[in-house]
């Protein structure tokens, strides 16, 4: 005998193979409507709503939340889970669409007899589709293209639902989806227009968590956070179910203690642990509720005991980078400065997968620093913060950019150090440098040894940094802290590396510039004779060549290391002014500049600056240095700017009557008289040549001179136009320009690089020559094409030591070198016999150029990278080779 469940399967099925023969859409009988709704109550849309449920669980169970963050409302949000639900989404789409194409009942019913119509009747005739189930099914479709990030679908989609819906509570949640997609596509406007227009005193009380969780979410995308926790706890006393409930309510916790509400925020916390949540959400409730509580009122020793507590469970062992931060962050509010900085650093330091937290770590540290303004350490930690934080973490430009600020500072005030200390170990009597070197070699030995006593322990950014500060709490003038600094730099990046390895975030990872690869390398392996000084002493930082390979021993490398510490000094005093607000700092800096530099070219702007900066605090000084800048250098700018009070209404007034000039000479060109406006613009140059508007003149000029000048002359003054301002729009219109002529009359082209090569080249053409074949492709398989010329010489020239080597220039083309040669009549030699379409295989469709160059011109040529400009040399310059 069937079951009830059975029984009722059963009759539902009985009933649509009854009726369904007979029930077209095309009809609107009663017999229709009950059809198509029962089916697809009961099987389209129950398997499309199934798909969706599915779906969901599925970004439930894979959702991974980052609870040092404020976390986004809704699950789906995390690209990652969303996208272990595609199939289930797409599954649900395909069951809407199918609902809709196939049981939509758009046909209005027949009106029997001639009898004036009931409001109820009316409101029936004016439907728009007379199955339930079409507009559910929208519904449906347009939640599920949400989730899959399809949002201008979803949002067309929900659109047409809002205005073709017949059921009010279907029309109420379809405005409160489509205000999440507004919101998602950060139209917060609309998303706020379209969620307020629903009547909320007669919404559904099962719509109203998903009501105020949308305002709530609208809310938190734009940072309102004290906003967004209303409309959330609004949404909770609306809600049921724990889970959801308690990730909710964790979620308020944080807005809470981003808003400093750390009353309402321990109480959230508290609240989260009472609804029995994951493990990791409670540890961080618990992690979290010891950051706000109240260190004026309560027991900071029961809260210590419990954090410590919590550090000796063994199932605590990967979060001890939260404990320790928490402890941190609890002895930082009493005030206990020095036990927080302690167990920030081993927050820093803890071995953990958990990058966000060592970011944070990193963070503080570096704000502690700042504050003390000790900027060496603060840089060492923000650089660090950078790496580890992600890039939406809360105030990351800000972080991000006085990271870059440090990493300046940092750069100039390091080169100043050791310049200094290069400067005062190359003064010292040669045995008393050695003894120096000698010192610092036995130091390094005794930080290898003491590195290999420590065997396979963790070695971790914190260490890193140790090793890196070692020697510089006890820097003396005599400039050892620049030699003993390389060392423990060199070990703590070799230990660091080993550790972690090379890191891939390019622009993040240490703000050191990624040098171009050195044409050093191609001048060794391409020219013998040209080797860069990279043998084992040079490098080995246990030799004594490595220490004296720097030190300016000459008079003119001590020039050279004074203008890097003149430079330092005169952009850290800037940065203090500018970046890094210390007036105490750029004061010394710049002080230190003019005593050290009196005559430098940015003395005139140091004086300047200096008067500015005390001209609040310290008036008297800030007169005195005016009164030296007007005094030593009455003609730079910056002394008439301080002696004349009308110099800058002067500067204006030239600059108006210039742009009247300007607008003069470019109304002549519009009115086609070439002739005035090259008049005008001559005048202008020559009258106003401080001018800003000298680079439009310039070009308005060639503009002017089009109609009656060659192109050869036109190109002359565009590039000059170029060269004299570079990084302009002038400068950029007139590289297009030469672009253009060269395009057009290739000749132009030809000539121009015909002049760079005469310029750069070297016409001896005596001595050693090398033999170049350039194959232009990155295709083929440049050591197979080397070894084709490597096997024609030893078929070819079996007594004689030729070397061929092949690379890869500029990524673009394959270039094989053949040498060296004694002169250039045997490379003459090699050249006509070369017959390069029968010796290297499948080139036959590929571009070959061949030619002979002397040794050096084969530095010019690896430097210059361009072999098609060394080619118009070769033709001109060895006329008796084809």
């Amino acid at each position: 005998m069937p079951t009830g469940n059975n029984l009722y399967k059963s009759t539902i099925l009985l009933l649509i193979l009854v009726t369904g023969p007979s029930c077209s859409v095309e009809k609107n009988t009663g017999m229709s409507r009950f059809f198509h709704n029962l089916t697809s109550q009961y099987n389209i849309y129950y398997n499309g709503l199934e798909s969706y449920r599915e779906g969901i669980d599925r970004i439930t169970s894979s959702n991974r939340d980052d609870y040092s963050m404020i976390m986004p409302l809704f699950e789906y949000s995390n690209p990652d889970a969303a996208q272990s639900a595609s199939s289930d989404m797409e599954r649900a789409i395909q069951k809407c669409s199918k609902l809709i194409s196939l049981h939509s009942i758009t046909a209005k019913p027949e009106i029997k007899n001639n009898e004036p119509l009931s409001e109820k009747e009316k409101e029936f005739i004016a439907m728009n589709n007379y199955n339930n189930w079409v507009d559910d099914s929208y519904l449906l479709m347009g939640k599920a293209q949400l989730i899959l990030r399809r949002n201008e679908e979803a949002r067309i989609t929900l659109m047409y639902n809002l205005r073709e819906s017949n059921d009010r509570n279907v029309k109420d949640e379809t405005s409160i989806w489509l205000s999440r997609i507004y919101a998602d596509m950060a139209n917060y406007n609309e998303a706020s227009r379209v969620i307020e227009e629903i009547e909320t005193a007669s919404m559904a009380d099962e719509l109203l968590p998903d009501y105020y969780l949308t305002l709530s979410d609208i809310q938190l995308k734009q940072g309102r956070f004290e906003a967004a926790a209303d409309h959330l706890d609004s949404a909770l006393k609306n809600m049921k179910g724990k889970r959801e409930k308690a990730r909710l309510t964790y979620i308020l916790a944080r807005l809470h203690e981003a808003t400093g509400n750390t009353i309402e925020a321990e109480i959230s916390y508290r609240k989260v642990l009472r609804l029995n949540p994951p493990y990791e959400m409670e540890f961080n409730a618990r992690i979290n509720q010891a950051g706000v509580f109240d260190v004026e009122t309560g027991d900071t020793d029961e809260i210590e005991k419990e954090l410590k507590k919590l550090l000796k469970d063994e199932k605590n062992k990967e979060y001890k980078d939260q404990i320790y931060y928490a402890m941190g962050n609890l002895f930082l509010r009493e005030g206990k400065i020095e036990d927080a900085v302690e167990y920030m650093k081993l927050s820093a330091s803890a071995a953990s997968s958990n990058t966000t937290q060592k970011g944070r770590s990193y963070l503080i540290l570096g704000i502690y620093y700042f504050n003390q303004r000790n900027y060496r350490e603060s840089f060492f930690y923000y650089d660090s913060a950078v790496v580890f934080l992600p890039a939406d973490f809360p105030g990351y430009p800000e972080i991000y950019e006085r990271t870059v600020n440090l990493t300046e500072l940092e750069g100039n005030l390091y080169t100043i150090e050791r310049e200094d200390s290069l400067q005062y170990v190359a003064s010292l009597p040669v045995p008393q440098r050695d003894l120096l070197i000698t010192g610092i070699i036995q130091k390094i030995e005794q930080e290898e040894r003491l590195s290999e006593t420590q065997g396979d322990q963790m070695y971790n950014m914190g260490e890193f940094y140790e090793n890196q500060r070692r020697y510089q709490g006890n820097v003396e003038a005599s400039g050892k802290w620049y030699f003993y600094n390389q060392a423990a730099l060199t070990f703590g990046r070799t230990e660091f590396r080993n550790k972690w390895g090379e890191r891939g975030l390019e622009d993040n990872w240490r703000r050191i510039n990624r040098s171009r690869i050195s044409t050093n390398l191609m001048q060794e392996e391409m020219n013998p004779g040209v080797v860069a000084d990279t043998s084992a002493a040079a490098t080995n930082r246990k030799s004594r060549e490595f220490y004296l390979r720097d030190l300016p021993l000459t008079d003119s490398l001590v020039t050279i290391s004074n203008d890097h510490i003149a430079d330092a000094l005169y952009n850290a005093g800037r940065i203090f002014q500018e970046k890094i607000p210390d007036i105490e700092q750029s004061n010394n800096n710049y002080s230190s500049f003019l005593s050290r530099f009196p005559g430098h070219e940015y003395v005139p702007q140091a004086l300047y600056n200096l008067y500015y900066l005390n001209l609040e605090a310290d008036p008297a000084l800030s007169e005195s240095y005016k009164n030296r800048l007007i005094a030593d250098w009455p003609g730079t700018e910056f002394a008439m700017i301080l002696s004349d009070p009308e110099y800058f209404n002067n500067r204006l007034a030239k600059e108006r009557e210039s742009e009247e000039l300007y607008n003069e000479a470019y109304a002549a060109r519009e009115n086609e008289n070439m002739e005035l406006a090259i008049a005008l613009c001559d005048r202008g140059i020559s009258q106003y040549p401080e001018s800003e508007l000298i680079p439009m003149f310039r070009l308005l000029r060639v503009y002017s001179m089009a109609r009656t000048t060659d192109e050869r002359t036109l190109k002359v003054e565009l590039l000059k136009i170029s060269a004299d301002f570079p990084g302009t729009d002038q400068a950029l219109r007139a590289a297009e320009m030469v672009e253009y002529l060269n395009r057009e009359i290739p000749e132009l082209k030809v000539e121009e690089e015909q002049a760079i090569a005469r310029e750069i080249y070297n016409t001896d053409l005596t001595g050693e020559h090398y033999f170049i074949v350039i194959v232009k492709t990155r295709i083929l398989e440049m050591n197979r094409l080397t070894f084709d010329v490597i096997n024609y010489n030893i078929d070819n020239y079996t007594n004689e030591n030729f070397s061929s080597r092949g690379a890869l220039i500029n990524n673009s083309y394959i270039m094989i070198s053949v040498g060296p040669f004694t002169d250039r009549d045997q490379a003459a030699g090699y050249y006509n016999k070369f017959q390069p379409r029968e010796i290297l295989k499948n080139t036959d469709d590929i571009e070959i150029i061949m030619f002979i160059i002397s040794s050096p011109n084969m530095e010019v040529l690896i430097e210059d990278e361009d072999p098609d400009r060394y080619f118009l040399f070769f033709r001109e310059n060895y006329t008796e080779l084809k």
